[in-house]
């Protein structure tokens, strides 16, 4: 049975979201309201084109009621919306709330979390405003058009137009600190704004909220262009049958500054899930190898291909240190050992799918480290992405056949990791197409209409 319902209100934008969710190894179909219940029988997510963004506000809000109530149950309802908000945002946002709460056990909490960002299409949320490449709504073409003219960019009012629901902005300062989960949790209203200028920000979000439900039991309908939505379902676990794949895993032992300014570049490329490892601690602190292993553990479980889960051991200047020579000899068995443990405890949760599709691994000490630890009989070599980082195949262990790169922490520029994570991406990609043959972007196209 289906574990996601999209509902869309345009087939342009209901097969690109579907497509986010096929990317991440779920089984897919884009179907007009009528043949929705056939198709939760089969998929894993049922995307709804229900055509409806120039409907009368009332039509279309009985149109998202019918196929909730036809598809339910399901884990996580999408509301997807037009990335520039024109439509019955309002109204179709409300009614996905309304038939989610109608329909969960009456002491559970409803909310549904607009993040309307969709940064690779150049549309940020700044200070609850939404932008299209930098400019609000209004002062774009999207001012005159013939259907849907946009008079204001300011999200809240734009809902408000066809909603009374009470809305909470979160800001971005609140995004960015580590205490977003409380953030999303405080307050009573039923609609909560986020703010987002990159993918990390909706994925920090969609982490957040998906820890707010694991809490205290918090239903989200997730109200969003497409990212947040699939980024949501993942950060859920809701896998599907079809088994979405592990992240790529990069073990960075290497604490130079070389290798902290090559992180910071991938950083900026986002979304990366990042687990520090303060290296003064590691060696003697059982307390912090507890910490370090249950965020790895919480960032495989979650995170899916392409997405990168970096163990590192420096994300500051202050952060590169020399350590004593027992602790430096110590630090990559004890880092492997770790590794090893939470991938064992994944593939027994959670099944070989959910283990890394791909490994990155820097410094020769923690490379030796972490394939014994791994079992892994041999390194098929199969060249070099850059001179002194080689590219390869694991044979033998759980990661049996999963592609591989090692690089030194004193090798490359500052974009040698974004190399050698592309490289990774593309060989897991290959491979996934290989062994996953029979899980494709099932899409029917039904219906019509011009998408954002």
């Amino acid at each position: 049975m289906a574990q996601v319902l999209v509902v869309a209100d345009d087939l342009t934008g209901a097969n690109a979201t579907g497509a986010r969710f096929a990317r991440a190894g779920m089984r897919v179909a884009t179907v007009a309201p009528e043949h929705v219940t056939r198709a939760a029988e089969e998929y894993d997510v049922v995307v709804a084109n229900l055509d409806s963004r120039h409907l009368p506000a009332e039509q279309a809000a009985d149109l998202v009621t019918d196929v909730v109530e036809a598809v339910w149950p399901v884990a996580l309802v999408v509301k997807r919306t037009d990335t520039t908000l024109r439509g019955n945002v309002g109204a179709e946002l409300e009614a996905a709330w309304r038939a989610v709460r109608d329909r969960v056990p009456a002491a559970t909490r409803v909310r549904a979390l607009m993040a309307p960002a969709f940064p690779a299409s150049g549309r940020v949320t700044v200070d609850g405003v939404q932008l299209l490449d930098g400019v609000p709504l209004e002062r774009t073409e999207l001012a005159v058009d013939p259907l849907t003219p946009m008079d204001t960019s300011v999200v809240a009012d734009i809902v408000a137009r066809q909603s009374e629901l009470p809305l909470r902005h979160v800001p971005i300062r609140q995004v960015t600190q580590t205490l977003l989960a409380a953030d999303l949790s405080a307050g009573d209203e039923p609609v909560v704004l986020c703010d987002a200028f990159t993918e990390q920000h909706l994925a920090d979000i969609a982490e957040a909220a998906a820890e707010v439900h694991r809490q205290d039991g918090t239903a989200w309908v997730s109200v969003d262009p497409g990212p947040a939505g699939a980024l949501l379902a993942a950060a859920l676990r809701l896998r599907g049958q079809g088994g979405a794949a592990g992240p790529v895993l990069a073990v960075i032992g290497s604490a130079t500054d070389l290798t902290r300014r090559q992180l910071e570049a991938v950083g900026r490329g986002g979304p990366v899930r990042f687990v520090d490892v303060d290296v003064t601690r590691f060696a003697h602190d059982d307390d912090h190898r507890d910490e370090v292993a249950e965020r790895l553990t919480r960032h495989l479980d979650t995170a899916v291909f392409p997405e990168l889960v970096v163990m590192r051991t420096a994300s500051a200047p202050g952060d590169v240190v020399e350590l004593p020579a027992r602790t430096r000899r110590a630090l990559p068995g004890l880092l492997a050992a770790l590794v090893r443990e939470v991938l064992d405890d994944v593939a027994h949760r959670s099944g070989a799918h959910a283990l890394p599709s791909g490994l990155f691994t820097s410094g020769g000490d923690i490379t030796s480290a972490v394939l014994d630890e791994l079992d892994v009989h041999a390194f098929e070599v199969g060249g070099e992405v850059l001179p002194l980082a080689v590219h390869g195949t694991l044979v033998g262990g759980p990661l049996d056949g999963v592609p591989i790169v090692t690089k030194g922490g004193l090798i490359g520029d500052d974009t040698a990791l974004i190399e050698c994570f592309g490289k990774l991406r593309r060989a897991g990609q290959a491979r996934l197409r290989q062994v996953r043959s029979e899980v494709s972007e099932h899409v029917l196209l039904v219906g019509g209409g011009a998408g954002g």
